[in-house]
Parts: structure tokens; C-alpha cells; sequence
């Protein structure tokens, strides 16, 4: 993508934000761009920065945007993939590109909210100074508008892509495929070994053997699940060995919360190997991305894998912190760092950290599209940056 394919979104944004300012509260927005290295955060529903008062206080300036709904989004990317699924620029500012429904927010889509002592009711200095700087940064990047108005870029681009895919398999034949043969029976197939919770034992019953029979007052209980396959069973036999070996020996690793860390953690033991393309099966994962959970629980255990798999929440004075923490090592400083959940992503430098359950911050590189965990979870940030660029280095070496 060119570097100047959004301008039309930049100059529609300035414009939306600038047309009913006063002129006083305009010029002292574009003063605070000019005297301050502000940094702009940037997440779903709003963009937020924070500058210092006179008396050197901070204020925290937000714009709120609308957020577009899921099936809104499902609209738009079914439009874009019809017209020019590979191109994401000036283009789509016209809604008859998007389904009818505008990308860029209007008037009414915009909310000023900021800490400072005399806000007005409408937007105030620093709150246009935020909508502003988001402006700038939308010359370079589509990014921050797909993210501010509910679905990141990288996600959107992920789902083009497999459109893309499924329809150029549909459009092109296959003159040279073999005939296809009958389906046969996978009898050699390892089955899924599910997660086994034993049934509570009942409590014994008291029966008057003298008295007569008593008559069941309700329909008995359904019977339990059967037991896993012979090689599923030998699979669990070998796996409580594994545990039990390392819980003397004191290496044992704490059990993962939630299926996918400890498939993560199974999987990746020889006698869990077999069984590797069930788990695939059963996450929903490929190939590449069952690797990268592997990786995940390598280099972090059970919490690396959960926060390769899943989402959090996170107070946003924890990114804030984290974002400043970094600032100082971002080659490119002044570029868009994007806060998403616990996620932390510096395109620039193609660096994200992964703020996992057990409170560390999980590096990851995109050295081929999509992010792959590296080694180095700390509880610094900055620690976690600093070994996502080391792993950047030495795959640039060995390219």
C-alpha cells in the first residue's frame, strides 16, 4: 500500500472535527501538536492521549466514536471483497463501496470527553487536539479508523483473505485431480481424548432390607459417559506418569485453566504427539497456528498459551503504563502504538506484547503475517519489548 492512499479520510476527518469550532479552541488544539510529543492511543470506541497543564497536571482527552455492529462489518467486508478486496484506501470513503454504511464517522457519531477543569460541553482544546493527531495519523494508515469504529485492520484483512481464497478455488478447475475415491474408515485415526471429570460418588444409601420395597420417586439418573478408546486411556496413563515424575522432581508446571493451554501442553509430549490433529480439530485451529500455540506454551507455560488463545480485559492505566514503559525503546516513536484488550501493538516496529493471566507481558513478531510468540515473557514491558527486537535480529539473520 502506498504511503498516501488515505488522504481523503484525513481531510474528511479534519473537516468533521473543525466545521463548528471555534476558532480560539481550533488554534489552541493545533499549539498543543505543536509543543508536546503526544503519544495516541488508540482502541475500539475511542482515541485517548494525555497533555499537561500549566501547572503540570495531566489531562486525559477522549474521543469516543461510534461503533459499528458485528453485522454491519459482516456487510462491509462482503462489499469490499466484491469490488477490490486487495486495495483498502480513499476508495471505500464512499459508501456505495461499503454497503451503504460510512466508514468515516460523521458529527454525530463523535463524543468529547476529557478530565480537564473547565471542559465544555462540547469538544474542548485537548479533545480536538486527539481528533486532529488522529487525523494526521490516518495519511499513513487505514488502521486506526477500522479499529476505532469496532473490528481491527489486521482482522478485516485476515477475513478478505480467506474470501479471497475460497473464491478463487471456486472459479478455478482442477483438470489434472485424481478421481475421488470413496471415503474409508479411520479406524487408525487417534481419537480426541476429552477432558475426564469423574462423576461424584453417591452417598450410600440406608435401606430396611425388612420393610418392603420401596418404588422409585423419580426417573433414575442417565448413565455415564463411556470411557475413552484403549489408546486415549494409555495416552492418560502416560500423562499422570509425566506429572507425577515432575511433581517430584519439582519441575511440574501448573495445570492450564482452560482446555487450549493444557492441548498446548499435551500435545507437545510424546505421548500426546498422536493426538495433535484431534486438538487441531477440536480448537479450530491449522497447521501454523497449532504451532504458534506450541511455541506460545514453550516459551511462556500455560499462561504463554492462554494469552495466544484468548482476549482479556485490561484496566487501561496498565496499557498506559506499559506504552510509556516501551516509548523510550519504539524505533519509530512518534508511529501509532494500537491498544486492543491486552494487546499492545507497535506495527512500526513489528513488535505486539500480550498481556497474559499470569500478569507478564508475552512478546510476538509478524515475520511472516501473522504474529508468532517469541521468547522473553517478563513483568516489565520493557523487558518483553527488548526481547522481541532481539528475535527480530535473529530472524533477519538467518533470512
Amino acid at each position: 500500500m502506498s504511503a498516501r492512499t488515505t488522504d481523503v479520510w484525513a481531510r474528511a476527518l479534519t473537516a468533521t472535527l473543525t466545521t463548528h469550532a471555534d476558532t480560539a479552541t481550533l488554534n489552541a488544539a493545533r499549539r498543543l501538536l505543536t509543543t508536546t510529543g503526544t503519544q495516541l492511543n488508540i482502541n475500539k470506541g475511542f482515541a485517548t492521549a494525555k497533555f499537561p497543564l500549566a501547572d503540570g497536571r495531566p489531562v486525559r482527552p477522549r474521543l469516543l466514536v461510534e461503533e459499528l455492529t458485528e453485522a454491519q462489518w459482516d456487510r462491509i467486508e462482503a462489499a469490499i471483497a466484491t469490488h477490490t478486496p486487495s486495495i483498502i484506501g480513499d476508495h471505500l470513503a464512499d459508501p456505495d463501496r461499503t454497503a451503504g454504511i460510512p466508514l468515516l464517522p460523521s458529527a454525530h457519531d463523535l463524543t468529547h470527553s476529557c478530565t480537564c477543569p473547565a471542559a465544555p460541553a462540547g469538544p474542548c482544546a485537548h479533545t480536538l487536539a486527539v481528533g486532529l493527531l488522529l487525523a494526521e495519523r490516518l495519511r499513513a494508515a487505514p488502521a486506526p479508523l477500522f479499529t476505532l469504529r469496532g473490528r481491527p485492520y489486521q482482522h478485516i484483512k485476515k477475513n478478505l483473505r480467506a474470501q479471497g481464497h475460497s473464491t478463487a478455488a471456486a472459479r478455478v478447475p482442477s483438470p489434472h485431480r485424481a478421481p475421488t475415491s470413496p471415503a474409508r474408515p479411520t479406524a487408525d485415526v487417534a481419537p480426541f481424548v476429552p477432558a475426564q471429570q469423574p462423576a461424584p460418588m453417591p452417598e450410600p444409601a440406608e435401606l430396611d432390607l425388612a420393610a418392603a420395597r420401596p418404588v422409585l420417586s423419580g426417573p433414575l439418573p442417565p448413565p455415564p459417559a463411556p470411557l475413552p478408546e484403549l489408546p486415549a486411556q494409555k495416552a492418560l496413563v502416560a500423562d499422570a506418569a509425566h506429572r507425577a515424575r515432575a511433581l517430584l522432581a519439582g519441575t511440574d508446571q501448573p495445570t492450564g485453566t482452560d482446555t487450549g493451554s493444557d492441548l498446548a501442553r499435551f500435545t507437545a509430549l510424546e505421548h500426546g504427539a498422536p493426538f495433535r490433529q484431534a486438538a487441531i480439530d477440536h480448537l479450530g485451529l491449522d497447521v501454523v497456528a497449532m504451532g504458534h500455540l506450541t511455541l506460545a506454551h514453550t516459551h511462556g507455560g500455560p499462561a504463554g498459551a492462554a494469552a495466544y488463545l484468548h482476549r482479556y480485559t485490561v484496566d487501561h492505566d496498565v496499557l498506559a503504563r506499559a506504552q510509556a514503559d516501551i516509548q523510550p525503546l519504539r524505533p519509530a516513536p512518534s508511529a501509532t502504538v494500537e491498544c486492543e484488550d491486552n494487546h499492545i501493538t507497535d506495527q512500526a516496529a513489528g513488535v505486539q506484547l500480550r498481556y497474559g493471566p499470569d500478569c507478564r507481558w508475552h512478546p510476538y513478531l509478524a515475520p511472516y503475517g501473522p504474529w508468532q510468540p517469541v521468547p522473553g515473557p517478563d513483568d516489565d514491558p520493557a523487558q518483553a519489548y527488548r526481547a522481541a527486537r532481539t528475535a527480530a535480529r535473529a530472524f533477519r539473520r538467518t533470512r
